[in-house]
Protein backbone atom coordinates (compact mmCIF):
# COMPACT_ATOMS: atom_id res chain seq x y z
CA UNK A 1 0.00 0.00 0.00
CA UNK A 2 1.07 3.35 -0.66
CA UNK A 3 0.53 6.13 1.75
CA UNK A 4 0.81 10.09 0.93
CA UNK A 5 2.32 13.07 2.71
CA UNK A 6 5.18 14.96 3.07
CA UNK A 7 8.81 13.56 4.21
CA UNK A 8 11.32 16.28 5.71
CA UNK A 9 14.84 15.70 5.42
CA UNK A 10 18.44 17.96 6.21
CA UNK A 11 20.41 19.11 3.57
CA UNK A 12 24.26 18.87 3.72
CA UNK A 13 23.74 22.50 5.23
CA UNK A 14 21.78 21.47 8.16
CA UNK A 15 18.50 23.27 6.69
CA UNK A 16 15.11 21.19 6.53
CA UNK A 17 14.06 20.03 3.40
CA UNK A 18 10.07 18.99 2.95
CA UNK A 19 9.41 16.73 -0.09
CA UNK A 20 6.22 14.67 -0.64
CA UNK A 21 6.29 11.37 -0.52
CA UNK A 22 4.65 8.01 -1.18
CA UNK A 23 6.05 5.51 0.14
CA UNK A 24 5.39 1.82 0.27
CA UNK A 25 3.66 0.31 3.76
CA UNK A 26 2.71 -2.66 5.59
CA UNK A 27 -0.63 -2.27 6.92
CA UNK A 28 1.04 -2.29 10.31
CA UNK A 29 3.19 0.85 9.64
CA UNK A 30 6.20 -1.01 10.29
CA UNK A 31 7.74 -1.74 6.96
CA UNK A 32 8.85 1.75 5.17
CA UNK A 33 10.11 1.78 1.61
CA UNK A 34 10.69 5.27 0.40
CA UNK A 35 11.36 5.84 -3.58
CA UNK A 36 13.12 8.89 -4.21
CA UNK A 37 14.63 9.90 -7.77
CA UNK A 38 18.35 9.81 -7.62
CA UNK A 39 18.31 13.27 -8.65
CA UNK A 40 15.98 14.40 -6.11
CA UNK A 41 17.34 16.84 -3.27
CA UNK A 42 15.51 14.14 -0.90
CA UNK A 43 18.16 11.43 -2.25
CA UNK A 44 20.94 13.22 -1.63
CA UNK A 45 19.81 14.39 1.72
CA UNK A 46 19.09 11.04 2.43
CA UNK A 47 22.31 9.41 1.34
CA UNK A 48 23.99 12.25 3.17
CA UNK A 49 21.85 11.29 6.90
CA UNK A 50 19.64 8.53 6.44
CA UNK A 51 16.79 9.96 8.93
CA UNK A 52 13.91 11.50 7.49
CA UNK A 53 10.06 11.99 9.33
CA UNK A 54 7.23 11.47 7.17
CA UNK A 55 3.94 13.15 7.97
CA UNK A 56 0.68 12.34 7.80
CA UNK A 57 -1.46 15.09 6.62
CA UNK A 58 -4.83 15.96 5.58
CA UNK A 59 -3.74 19.63 3.95
CA UNK A 60 -3.66 19.12 0.58
CA UNK A 61 -2.29 22.39 -0.42
CA UNK A 62 1.17 22.39 0.84
CA UNK A 63 1.17 18.82 -0.57
CA UNK A 64 0.86 20.64 -3.99
CA UNK A 65 3.18 23.21 -3.50
CA UNK A 66 5.79 20.64 -2.39
CA UNK A 67 5.14 18.71 -5.52
CA UNK A 68 4.79 21.65 -7.96
CA UNK A 69 8.05 23.74 -6.16
CA UNK A 70 5.85 26.36 -5.08
CA UNK A 71 6.95 28.33 -2.46
CA UNK A 72 4.72 27.63 1.33
CA UNK A 73 6.21 28.91 4.25
CA UNK A 74 6.40 25.41 6.63
CA UNK A 75 6.59 25.52 10.42
CA UNK A 76 9.37 23.35 11.95
CA UNK A 77 10.23 21.88 14.92
CA UNK A 78 13.54 19.79 15.57
CA UNK A 79 13.07 16.50 16.66
CA UNK A 80 15.24 15.97 19.36
CA UNK A 81 17.66 13.65 17.65
CA UNK A 82 17.34 15.22 14.53
CA UNK A 83 15.72 16.64 11.82
CA UNK A 84 12.45 18.25 11.39
CA UNK A 85 8.64 17.94 12.25
CA UNK A 86 6.21 19.47 10.78
CA UNK A 87 3.57 20.58 13.73
CA UNK A 88 1.02 20.97 11.32
CA UNK A 89 0.59 17.39 10.87
CA UNK A 90 -1.78 14.63 12.32
CA UNK A 91 1.20 11.81 13.07
CA UNK A 92 4.81 11.69 12.14
CA UNK A 93 6.98 8.53 11.49
CA UNK A 94 11.03 9.09 12.01
CA UNK A 95 12.54 6.89 9.71
CA UNK A 96 16.21 5.40 9.18
CA UNK A 97 17.29 3.95 6.12
CA UNK A 98 18.69 0.69 6.36
CA UNK A 99 18.79 -0.37 2.68
CA UNK A 100 19.46 0.75 -0.57
CA UNK A 101 18.30 -0.03 -4.11
CA UNK A 102 19.84 2.27 -6.63
CA UNK A 103 19.60 0.00 -9.46
CA UNK A 104 16.84 2.02 -11.42
CA UNK A 105 16.97 6.28 -11.49
CA UNK A 106 13.87 5.69 -8.60
CA UNK A 107 15.44 4.25 -5.77
CA UNK A 108 14.35 2.32 -3.02
CA UNK A 109 15.24 3.39 0.60
CA UNK A 110 14.05 0.76 2.69
CA UNK A 111 13.42 2.26 6.32
CA UNK A 112 12.96 1.41 9.87
CA UNK A 113 10.32 3.39 12.67
CA UNK A 114 12.54 4.70 15.49
CA UNK A 115 9.69 6.96 16.70
CA UNK A 116 6.32 8.33 16.16
CA UNK A 117 3.88 10.43 17.35
CA UNK A 118 0.28 11.81 17.00
CA UNK A 119 0.32 15.67 17.05
CA UNK A 120 -3.54 15.88 16.56
CA UNK A 121 -6.53 13.66 14.91
CA UNK A 122 -6.75 13.16 10.79
CA UNK A 123 -9.41 15.61 10.02
CA UNK A 124 -9.78 13.14 6.28
CA UNK A 125 -9.89 13.29 2.94
CA UNK A 126 -12.92 14.18 0.45
CA UNK A 127 -13.00 13.59 -3.13
CA UNK A 128 -11.90 17.49 -3.86
CA UNK A 129 -8.00 16.47 -2.01
CA UNK A 130 -7.66 13.66 -4.09
CA UNK A 131 -8.60 15.39 -6.74
CA UNK A 132 -6.53 18.18 -6.44
CA UNK A 133 -3.54 15.60 -5.30
CA UNK A 134 -3.91 13.71 -8.63
CA UNK A 135 -3.86 16.81 -10.66
CA UNK A 136 -0.52 18.17 -8.25
CA UNK A 137 0.93 14.82 -9.58
CA UNK A 138 0.31 15.22 -13.09
CA UNK A 139 1.51 18.57 -12.86
CA UNK A 140 4.94 16.86 -12.10
CA UNK A 141 4.79 15.47 -15.44
CA UNK A 142 4.22 18.75 -17.33
CA UNK A 143 7.44 17.78 -18.98
CA UNK A 144 6.32 14.47 -20.10
CA UNK A 145 2.94 14.66 -21.22
CA UNK A 146 1.39 16.81 -24.36
CA UNK A 147 -0.05 20.05 -23.55
CA UNK A 148 -3.67 19.05 -24.85
CA UNK A 149 -3.28 15.67 -22.94
CA UNK A 150 -2.31 17.52 -19.41
CA UNK A 151 -5.20 19.93 -19.68
CA UNK A 152 -7.78 17.33 -20.45
CA UNK A 153 -6.35 15.47 -17.36
CA UNK A 154 -6.44 18.46 -15.15
CA UNK A 155 -10.34 19.49 -16.72
CA UNK A 156 -11.64 15.54 -15.81
CA UNK A 157 -10.84 16.39 -11.94
CA UNK A 158 -12.19 19.46 -11.70
CA UNK A 159 -15.81 18.23 -10.88
CA UNK A 160 -14.58 16.74 -7.41
CA UNK A 161 -12.56 20.03 -6.56
CA UNK A 162 -15.92 22.34 -7.56
CA UNK A 163 -18.12 20.03 -5.71
CA UNK A 164 -16.33 19.44 -2.45
CA UNK A 165 -13.61 21.42 -1.88
CA UNK A 166 -12.89 23.89 0.29
CA UNK A 167 -10.89 27.28 0.54
CA UNK A 168 -7.64 25.26 0.73
CA UNK A 169 -8.39 22.82 -1.84
CA UNK A 170 -9.60 25.63 -3.85
CA UNK A 171 -6.43 27.46 -3.69
CA UNK A 172 -4.35 24.72 -4.29
CA UNK A 173 -6.26 24.18 -7.39
CA UNK A 174 -6.17 27.34 -8.59
CA UNK A 175 -2.08 27.35 -7.87
CA UNK A 176 -1.57 24.42 -9.78
CA UNK A 177 -3.98 25.88 -12.97
CA UNK A 178 -1.05 28.76 -12.91
CA UNK A 179 1.70 26.73 -12.18
CA UNK A 180 0.34 24.72 -15.38
CA UNK A 181 -0.22 27.93 -17.30
CA UNK A 182 -3.43 26.51 -17.56
CA UNK A 183 -6.77 28.76 -18.14
CA UNK A 184 -8.39 30.05 -15.13
CA UNK A 185 -10.53 26.63 -15.17
CA UNK A 186 -12.41 29.00 -12.36
CA UNK A 187 -14.93 27.08 -10.02
CA UNK A 188 -16.95 27.99 -7.70
CA UNK A 189 -17.06 26.34 -4.12
CA UNK A 190 -20.20 23.86 -2.73
CA UNK A 191 -22.11 23.53 -5.85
Amino acid sequence: MIVEGLLTTVKDDGSPHVAPMGPVVNQSLTQWTLRPFQTSTTFQALRHYPFGIFHVVDDVLPVARAALGIEHAFAFEPHETGGFILPDACRWFRLEVIDWNTDDPRSEARARVHSSATLRDFWGWNRAKHAVLEAAIIGTRKHLIPAVELARGIEQLRSPVEKTGGARELQAWAEICEHLELPALAIKAGT
